[in-house]
């Protein structure tokens, strides 16, 4: 159907945008581009909520100055069943999140233009402020704040815009409780609690020259982005972002639990890691300790087998020369003991060489160290340094 400008104006002041795109299959931004083209001025952000729960709202006149070329505008009623669905077009967590928050009850977002608050943390935060500024007032100084100042929100303003700057701050906590959160003073300094998770947040006013009253501002602290920041612009106020303050604070909350356990994963990985490092450091040191055992065993085995060897050639020697010295018979049988006790497959018993260390014994001697002295006539009888030398 074709619809004049003044039928289209007629229509977005009607219903929701939302709802209007769903009808005749449009975007959201290819609606307001239809307006936009034909200065058609669209229902401001929160206009529908304030106007559902009986809030005094104002309806911009359709411009008449208009000298577009584009005069109608073709919408086409679509069965729902028909619409295409952009599934590769990315979603938007924050859309979402507000759009699922817009769905219930959302008068408690719905910031009041008068301040009426009876919770003590806005009371103490206002009287924190008018301390100092109030003292000429001849009515403050006979009626004085009574009650002890506990805790205090984090608000950095003017006295002019204290009062609105709480009404809005009340509409967050209020938005917070309503949807299971709450508000936490610790060390002088604001925090949300979200989901368990402490978000740090704070308001200010940022006044530029030449301004009757500054522009307020709503931080929210993060560790990725320094903070998100939600402000007064020339078209949009604050208090009509208290459901993207509070849908913002609970997106941080989630990703800060899922950061969290993220590096609670890296650090078992890391714990199960260095504990596999140091098995496996101790199966090494394990390894070269039963290797170096087992050298040492073979290597008393093979001096072993030596001094069998080297006796076995003495006796050959003993026939070859018919020497049948009962003391060299006897020192050939001490041999052969020294070597069962030297050799780990037997390990005879020695009852003078147990306790010397079998592998430091066995060792050559540095011949560095050693100077050749000659045999004197008078040298001991040794059979084994000099085999053939009689007495």
């Amino acid at each position: 159907m074709q619809l004049t400008r003044k039928e289209l104006y007629d229509l977005v002041w009607s219903e929701a945008m939302t709802t209007i795109c769903k009808r005749y299959g449009l975007s959201d931004n290819g609606l307001r581009k239809h307006c936009k083209t034909m200065n058609i001025p669209t229902p401001p952000l929160g206009y529908w909520a304030k106007l559902q729960h009986g809030k005094t709202v104002e309806k911009i006149p359709l411009p008449d100055d208009y000298e577009g070329k584009k005069k109608e505008v073709s919408l086409r009623e679509v069965d729902p069943k028909d619409m295409v669905v952009e599934i590769d077009k990315p979603i938007d967590p924050q859309k979402l999140r507000e759009q699922e928050i817009r769905q219930g009850d959302i008068s408690c977002f719905i910031a009041a233009e008068i301040l009426y608050a009876k919770d003590p943390l806005i009371i103490d935060t206002k009287e924190s402020l008018r301390v100092g500024r109030d003292n000429e007032n001849a009515y403050l100084r006979k009626n004085p704040y009574k009650s002890k100042i506990k805790e205090k929100l984090s608000l950095y303003v003017d006295a002019k815009s204290v009062d609105r700057a709480l009404c809005i701050y009340w509409a967050v906590i209020k938005g917070l409780r309503f949807r299971g959160h709450d508000i936490k003073i610790k060390d002088y300094e604001t925090f949300a609690l979200v989901n368990g998770e402490e978000i740090k947040i704070d308001m200010r006013e940022c006044r530029k020259q030449d301004m009757e009253h500054g522009e307020l501002v709503f931080n929210i602290y993060t560790w990725r982005t320094n903070k998100s920041t939600y402000q007064d612009t020339p078209h949009t106020r604050l208090e009509d972002k208290i459901i993207s303050i509070v849908a913002r604070l609970e997106l941080y909350a989630e990703e800060i639990k899922e950061d969290r356990i993220r590096e609670e994963q890296r650090k078992i990985e890391r714990e199960k890691e260095e504990f596999n490092r140091r098995i496996r450091e101790i199966k090494k040191e394990a390894e070269l300790k039963k290797f170096q055992s087992l050298f040492t065993m073979a290597d008393r085995h093979f001096k072993a087998n030596i001094i069998r060897q080297y006796v076995c050639s003495y006796e050959e020697q003993l026939k070859t020369r018919s020497i049948t010295d009962e003391e060299i018979l006897a020192e050939l049988a001490w041999a052969k003991d020294k070597a069962d006790w030297l050799d780990p497959l037997i390990s005879k018993p020695d009852e003078y060489l147990d306790h010397y260390n079998k592998d430091t014994i066995t060792q050559p001697r540095n011949s560095y160290n050693s100077s050749y002295n000659p045999p004197s006539q008078h040298s001991e009888y040794n059979p084994w340094a000099k085999p053939w030398w009689r007495k």
